[in-house]
């Protein structure tokens, strides 16, 4: 599973890239250790992206002994339920108050958004050399109570660890 993360990031012929994300963020959802809550692992997509139809195809699919529902959120709605935020492109300008209203709270944020590292998100999705690879802030992570496999941490291209 862990070279799929690592072999599989290409974006190879025949295979969109928002596929390649849902891809990924399925494989991360196997290596993150959240702290006991609710019997599905809901996934919100929060704003307009390209991606979205791609992620729902994860909806049903079994994690860690848990049914992962896919559910598209729109600014203002809650993101209350949710154990992983995929924060679209569109929310660029109202990012530091999304990542304000998740601050503390064991939620996985992910996002391509370039500053989202820098400003506290957890996952970014970067393109290295036509790769799709990604970026983790372990620090804002830690600090939201979720547990990320070491395993995970060696494959991304940067991790911020204080």
């Amino acid at each position: 599973m862990v070279s799929m993360l690592l072999y599989g990031s290409a974006v190879c012929a025949g295979v969109e890239e928002g596929e390649l994300m849902a891809a990924y963020l399925y494989n991360f959802s196997k290596f993150i250790h959240w702290p006991p809550r609710a019997e599905s692992l809901q996934l919100c997509v929060y704003g307009r992206s390209e991606s979205a139809q791609a992620l729902e195809a994860l909806n049903g699919k079994q994690v860690q002994g848990r049914s992962m529902t896919v559910v598209r959120r729109s600014r203002g709605e809650s993101l209350e339920s949710c154990h992983i935020v995929y924060v679209a492109d569109s929310e660029r300008p109202f990012l530091a108050a999304v990542l304000r209203s998740l601050a503390g709270r064991p939620v996985l944020t992910v996002s391509e958004i370039p500053e989202f590292v820098a400003a506290g998100g957890m996952v970014r999705f970067v393109r290295v050399e036509r790769r799709l690879r990604f970026e983790i802030n372990a620090a804002s992570a830690r600090a939201a109570g979720l547990g990320i496999s070491s395993q995970l941490l060696k494959l991304a291209v940067d991790v911020v660890r204080d």
